[in-house]
């Protein structure tokens, strides 16, 4: 049938498929057919299904370029079976009907019956036309990215999807994408047509990210890859060296090597960044077209700051596995807070990408209301008293020796707190280390390489380990201390869902008391916790788990999360405490964007509980002096810009217009040109959408003009509340000048206005147009 149906296509000037389901492992052997039918005008329909969740995601990832793609609208989960391929040249038809549907083994290795017949237009043809018509434009609906993403999370992997594809040949196929990488390269491909030149993706180690930025650059000449460690840089030439072969020319950059004429540099970031490379001799801004940061958490530093901010390129890929939030930078602001492709635990699991999880919450006696909590955590000495009583090692120790398989780390609350658990598992005879932040590079390799030899049992270490650890090995876990953050129980988990050879599942082992945040870690398991929701139980309906996984907690835990969910923590203690942790974390006091990107609560759930952000912040007694000091004009003034109403983002480049450089008026041909510059811009460009912005792109800056003063600068300036911070007369916006002056003698006040106008920017176009 493969032969068969690539001929068809090739031949045809109209094609429509029917197929109840469609396989990665099928599609991709049909895809350049259908892309190049799709560029020489052919017609395409195809339609499928979500019938029994065996299309793959992936597979409809490609099929989004293609287009002409629609679901079968099937609420009810009714049997939907259809295997037709029909084809139109000229007058003629040809048609296949039977067992095939698109999978590897439908089409290449599997025994199937297909019936072909080849005839002009008559009444059997006009019936099968007329019944896909019915089935096409009647009953279902047109795939769409959006439609796409949702169905990735709900996706799941199971053993009737797998028959489709245990033939699949794999020996001698050319290095092609698989896994995240496909629907990651469609999200890429699609966040450079709305304009962005900067864009991170957020994946699991070992799933394949710098596969990716090869992939990814294909369509450019110069690039440049970038990380802080040799045998990263050494990994990516390999990777680069094995799709590209001789089409390219490679160099190093670094201490030894100074390649900087090749195709592709792998530059070393403490070489790059040395002044006397850094530029215009070794280097010219637009020397690369595209450029990869590798562990791109580290790019706040001063050093990336250096490099980032002299190159010029037509884009910028950050790869990381998860972003440090320990560091005090924003990453997210470097790529425009553009997080083109996140893939979650959940979406791993249920591809297949990770293992499966067998989770035991373990009830801990300990009582965490006897520590003092301070600034969004526990009292650290008191903590390390509370959790190195003899009784407790004990009991993990025996639930340890219970639950063991082969190779185990396990998460402590500090250094001494390793120490006491390895001195005790030692004592009672098991192999085990410690890793932690000060343990030498070397002594590091050597207990990790003697880990993976199994002559090592258990490595105990603090929070996550470094980046660049990678041991696919590891099959057990032990979370010996509490955590509320769902950022780190994730990443601690993360460490364990590797793939590995004869590892089917990860075993973890979680003690759990009455600490904080207890009660969310059902939520966590699930891979949907909700920010605004209020904790689930695992009694509950909602309480689903990504593919194969299973939980089993003790029952005075969950009587424990019951009472707690009845309990019914307020809306404002939640917030108060992300604020803390959030603290703790910044090692200050963060901004509304630092919250936004950071923060797992949304900012506009503290606007909402707190009625402004100066609010939340005046309430939790965080203002500087300079904000004591605001006055009431200028407090309201912030809290408009929060709250102000927005269907459109008119609004935002008329406020550039004052603010972006301070000023008191502007004319109605300046905001015309910060209009104009606005929505050149592709990515919001995308809201000039209506009949009236009809070949906007052609506008003089008259329309532009035209479109300020109908819609913003009216509303702004009509009578009432607003009047007392705008007024417009004889074609000039004019900013209150009370408000004015007192903004132009205080920094922190343009600052925060400023911030204020970029986080409802970028909150505005995330939400409306589900972008990151």
């Amino acid at each position: 049938m493969y032969e068969v149906l690539k001929k068809s296509i090739n031949e045809s000037d109209e094609i429509i498929m029917n197929v109840s389901f469609i396989r990665d492992s099928g599609i991709k052997l049909l895809i350049n057919e259908l892309k190049e039918a799709k560029e020489k005008g052919k017609k395409i329909k195809i339609l499928t299904s979500d019938y029994m969740r065996v299309t793959e995601p992936n597979a409809l990832y490609r099929l989004l370029e293609v287009g002409g793609v629609k679901i079968f609208d099937n609420p009810s989960n009714k049997s939907f079976h259809p295997k037709t391929y029909i084809f139109k040249k000229e007058n003629q038809f040809e048609i296949y009907i039977g067992s095939s549907n698109i999978s590897y083994s439908a089409l290449v290795t599997g025994v199937e019956w297909n019936y072909n017949f080849r005839k002009e237009k008559d009444k059997e043809v006009a019936e099968i036309l007329e019944e896909f018509g019915e089935l096409y434009e009647k009953n279902s609906f047109e795939l769409t990215l959006e439609w796409v993403r949702e169905y990735e999370k709900r996706y799941r992997k199971n053993e009737y999807g797998e028959l489709f594809d245990k033939d699949e040949k794999v020996e001698n196929r050319e290095i092609e994408p698989i896994k995240f990488q496909i629907p990651a390269l469609y999200e890429l491909s699609k966040t450079r047509e709305e304009g962005y030149k900067k864009a991170l993706v957020i994946v699991g180690t070992g799933l394949g990210k710098t596969y990716l930025s090869v992939f990814d650059s294909k369509a450019f000449n110069k690039i440049l890859f970038i990380a802080h460690r040799d045998e990263i840089l050494r990994g990516a030439r390999k990777s680069f060296q094995s799709f590209y072969g001789d089409k390219k020319t490679y160099g190093f950059f670094n201490g030894m090597e100074k390649d900087n004429d090749k195709d592709i540099v792998f530059a070393s970031i403490s070489t790059l960044s040395k002044d006397e490379y850094l530029n215009e001799t070794w280097f010219s801004k637009k020397s690369f077209d595209y450029i990869v940061v590798d562990e791109f958490h580290h790019s706040s530093s001063k050093s990336y700051l250096k490099v980032l901010n002299y190159f010029e390129p037509e884009f910028l890929l950050g790869l990381t596995a998860t972003p440090d939030r320990n560091d005090n930078g924003d990453i997210y602001k470097l790529c425009d807070y553009n997080i083109a492709y996140e893939c979650d635990f959940r979406v791993g699991i249920n591809n297949g990408w990770l293992v499966p999880f067998e989770y035991f919450g373990i009830y801990d006696d300990t009582d965490y209301s006897l520590i003092p909590w301070r600034s969004g955590k526990y009292d650290l000495l008191a903590l390390e008293n509370a959790l190195v009583v003899e009784k407790r090692v004990e009991n993990i120790f025996k639930k340890y020796m219970e639950y063991r398989k082969n190779f185990t780390v396990g998460f402590c609350a500090s250094i001494n707190h390793c120490k006491v658990m390895n001195e005790y598992f030692r004592k009672k005879g098991i192999k085990s280390e410690i890793i932690i932040g000060d343990t030498p590079i070397i002594k590091r390799q050597e207990i990790i390489e003697r880990f993976q030899q199994k002559k090592i049992e258990v490595i105990f270490t603090v929070d996550i380990f470094n980046e660049g650890v990678d041991i696919p090995c590891i099959d057990t876990l032990l979370f010996l201390r509490p955590t509320l953050s769902y950022t780190i129980f994730i990443q601690q988990l993360g460490r364990g869902l590797r793939t590995f050879d004869g590892k089917d599942k990860l075993r973890v082992l979680d003690f759990v008391g009455n600490y904080k945040g207890a009660e969310l870690r059902p939520a966590f398991l699930t891979g949907e916790y909700k920010r605004e929701k209020s904790s689930i139980n695992v009694i509950d309906k909602n309480y689903l788990l990504p593919e194969g996984c299973s939980t089993e907690f003790d029952f005075k835990l969950i009587e424990y999360f019951e009472k707690l969910k009845r309990k019914n923590i307020k809306q404002e203690e939640l917030v108060k405490l992300d604020y803390q942790k959030l603290m703790e974390v910044l090692e200050k006091v963060p901004t509304i964007m630092e919250t936004y990107t950071f923060g797992e609560i949304p900012v506009h759930m503290y606007i909402k509980t707190f009625k402004s952000w100066y609010n939340f912040q005046k309430e939790i007694g965080v203002l500087n002096e300079q904000q004591k000091n605001y006055s009431q004009k200028a407090i309201e003034f912030l809290s408009f810009l929060e709250s102000t109403s927005m269907t459109k983002s008119y609004k935002m480049p008329l406020f550039l217009a004052l603010f972006d450089t301070l000023n008191r008026e502007q004319s109605i041909e300046k905001i015309g040109e910060y209009f104009k510059k606005f929505y050149q811009n592709k990515r919001y460009a995308k809201d000039l959408n209506n009949k009236k912005h009809m070949e906007w792109e052609n506008w003089s800056n008259k329309k532009f003009e035209k479109l300020a003063e109908e819609n913003p600068i009216k509303h702004l300036t009509k009578k009432g509340k607003n009047m007392e911070y705008f007024t417009y007369e004889d074609r000039i916006f004019s900013l209150n000048k009370e408000l004015y002056e007192e903004i132009l003698k205080n920094k922190e006040l343009l600052k925060e206005i400023r911030e204020r106008i970029e986080y409802r920017v970028i909150n505005y176009f995330s939400r409306k147009y589900m972008e990151g």
